[in-house]
C-alpha cells in the first residue's frame, strides 16, 4: 500500500488519456494501482478517460476500481460506435452533423451517474473537451457530469455535438486527449497519466475507421510527446504508456475480459518502477508491448 504506508496525505494527480475501447484496458490498469494503495487528489480526463474518471471520482478505492471493471465486463459484444451504411447516408444526404446517434453512451452514463453534479464527486474531477464554436479547449468542473462526459466523447463527426450553455462540444481529444497541461496549471507537483495513444498502430489501415483512427493517432502522439518535454520541468510526470501493435478497433467492445485483464497485466510490470520504495513518483515514461488476441475483430 504505496501511500497509505508511507503517510502521505495525498496522492499524484491522476490523468486519463481516450481511446476508445482502450477505455477497458485503462480501468484494467486502474484496478492493479488502486489495490497498491494509489490515491489520486484530482483527475483529470478526456473522452473516454473522462468516462473512467467520473466513475472513479465519485467511487474511489479498491471497491470502486473493481465495479469499474465490472460495468466494462458488462459491455462485451457491444459496439458504442454502431455504423449502419443506409442511415449514414441519409443524414449525410439531409446535412446531418453527425453519422451516428449516441443512445449508448447517454444510456451508459445515465445508468451509473450517482449524483449527477460535479459538487458531489470524492475526488476533484476535471473534464476536458472541445469547444466546436471557438475552437478551444474547454475544462469542465462543475454543473452535469454526465453532460460534461457526453460532450468530452462526442467523436466529431461520428456522435452529434453535445449542446451545453448554447455552446456545442466535441471530443476532448481535438484540443488535449491526455490533458497534463490542465492538471500542471492545478497546480499538481506530481502527475501519474495513462496514455492510450499507442494502441491502435494499424500500419496498413483495411477501411475508413482504420484510416481516421491511425491519422489520429499520430497526431496525438506527437502532442503527448511535445507535453511531455513542455512539462516535465514544471512537474513530475509518470507516464503509462501501453502499446498494442494489432488490437481491436475503437468502437470495438468484442475483447473487453482480455483488455481489462492485459491492462492489469501491464500495470503490474510497471507499477513497482514508477513508485520508490517510499511511495513516491518516479518520472519517466513506462511504456510495455501488450499483445491482446483479438481473431476476428467485430467491424466498425
Amino acid at each position: 500500500m504505496w501511500f497509505g504506508r508511507n503517510g502521505h496525505s495525498e496522492g499524484p494527480t491522476l490523468v486519463l488519456s481516450g481511446g476508445g475501447a482502450m477505455g477497458a484496458l485503462q480501468a484494467g490498469v486502474l484496478q492493479v494501482l488502486v489495490r497498491r494503495g494509489f490515491q489520486p487528489s484530482m483527475i483529470v480526463g478526456t473522452s473516454v478517460g473522462a468516462l473512467n474518471g467520473a466513475f472513479l471520482a465519485f467511487h474511489p478505492g479498491e471497491g470502486g476500481a473493481d465495479a469499474l471493471a465490472e460495468v466494462w465486463r458488462g459491455l462485451e459484444r457491444e459496439r458504442f460506435i454502431k455504423i449502419h451504411p443506409v442511415r449514414v447516408a441519409l443524414r449525410i444526404a439531409t446535412r446531418r452533423r453527425y453519422l451516428v446517434k449516441s443512445d449508448f453512451l447517454v444510456g451508459l452514463v445515465a445508468e451509473h451517474a450517482v449524483v449527477d453534479d460535479f459538487s458531489a464527486t470524492v475526488v476533484p474531477l476535471y473534464i476536458t473537451a472541445t469547444n466546436l464554436d471557438t475552437g478551444c479547449k474547454h475544462v469542465f468542473s462543475e454543473g452535469s457530469v454526465s453532460q460534461a462526459v457526453l460532450a468530452s466523447t462526442a467523436i466529431p463527426g461520428v456522435f452529434d455535438p453535445v449542446l451545453i450553455d448554447g455552446q456545442s462540444f466535441i471530443d476532448g481529444g481535438v484540443t488535449s486527449n491526455l490533458d497534463l497541461a490542465t492538471a500542471v496549471e492545478l497546480g499538481s507537483r506530481e502527475i501519474l497519466a495513462i496514455d492510450l495513444s499507442h494502441c491502435f498502430e494499424q500500419p496498413r489501415p483495411a477501411n475508413v475507421m482504420d484510416v481516421i483512427t491511425r491519422t489520429v493517432d499520430i497526431v496525438m502522439r506527437d502532442r503527448v510527446a511535445r507535453d511531455i518535454s513542455h512539462l516535465g520541468d514544471r512537474t513530475r510526470i509518470a507516464l503509462l504508456q501501453p502499446r498494442i501493435e494489432h488490437g481491436p478497433r475503437i468502437g470495438d467492445l468484442s475483447h473487453v475480459h482480455e483488455l481489462i485483464d492485459r491492462g492489469a497485466a501491464f500495470a503490474e510490470r510497471v507499477a513497482d518502477q514508477c513508485f520508490d520504495p517510499k511511495g513516491r513518483l518516479r518520472a519517466g515514461v513506462y511504456a510495455g508491448d501488450v499483445e491482446i488476441p483479438v481473431g476476428e475483430t467485430v467491424p466498425v
